[in-house]
């Protein structure tokens, strides 16, 4: 399976490049779209998923500064979980501490609910950016539609005075007009691993990614012909956690230990 990392949903990912991708599904919804993929086997249901989330939501809402929050930057799963409220941590273990089976089960259970509420986090955040996007072209086309109605031309516009006020009053704060919102990919290439396949492949389009893995010392090269991925495909193969910029091989995220493929179009 060709899997597009780091992107959730199809709107950001190039129309057409590859008819077979397909996009993680980490269960928020009750119905999975067709070219999505979800497993069979997730251990948070829509309905504990959902009321993550809305924790998640009440627990950032206390933080003045987003930077604060230890939420998607550059700290680890773990710092999130220790700095969040205690609801969403008993949500997270409360299923798997009924003392039975094996400890070693219990623990990869709950390691596989961890990497599951990463990405629902990041698919959440995806849902959030797409409808600012969508708020800020439907802004837009109000203003135009209104120029229109008061007789502004493009000449008009060619006075920096009302170019500058048209574009700041259509500005929502979403991610347009050139500005893009970096998603939390290493924490995502860290938890994909729980739920794909060792035949699967992440497949990324994003030149600034590719840049950090290079960075990395991560070394890339020519992509099987068989995985069907375009031509000047690269292929690379490596633990989760070197994928993510670790130096070192964390001892208590299981998923992140496991080898990936990542494919990568320039």
């Amino acid at each position: 399976m060709l899997l597009a990392f780091p992107y959730m949903h199809s709107y950001l990912f190039p129309e057409d490049l590859i008819p077979s991708v397909r996009f993680f599904d980490p269960g928020m919804t009750a119905e999975s779209l067709p070219e999505a993929f979800r497993p069979d086997d997730l251990p948070l249901d829509p309905k504990t998923a959902t009321a993550l989330i809305n924790d998640s939501i009440r627990f950032g809402e206390q933080f003045k500064d987003p930077g604060e929050m230890a939420y998607f930057g550059a700290v680890t799963a773990d710092d999130y979980y220790e700095g969040s409220s205690m609801s969403i941590q008993a949500q997270l273990t409360r299923q798997f501490d009924d003392g039975q089976g094996e400890k070693a089960r219990r623990e990869e259970r709950e390691a596989r609910a961890r990497a599951q509420f990463v990405l629902l986090l990041a698919w959440f955040f995806e849902e959030r950016m797409l409808e600012l996007q969508g708020l800020e072209e439907r802004v837009k086309n109000a203003w135009s539609a209104m120029d229109k109605g008061l007789g502004v031309d493009d000449e008009d516009r060619l006075e920096p005075g009302v170019a500058a006020h048209g574009g700041t009053e259509s500005h929502t704060g979403g991610a347009s007009d050139g500005q893009e919102v970096q998603l939390p990919w290493q924490r995502i290439v860290e938890a994909l691993p729980a739920f794909i396949g060792e035949d699967d492949v992440l497949v990324c389009v994003d030149d600034a990614i590719h840049a950090a893995w290079e960075d990395l010392g991560i070394e890339f090269s020519p992509a099987d012909a068989k995985l069907g991925l375009p031509a000047g495909a690269l292929a690379a193969r490596q633990p989760a956690w070197r994928f993510a910029g670790r130096r070192i091989e964390p001892a208590n995220l299981p998923p992140a230990r496991r080898e990936v493929t990542v494919a990568v179009i320039r």
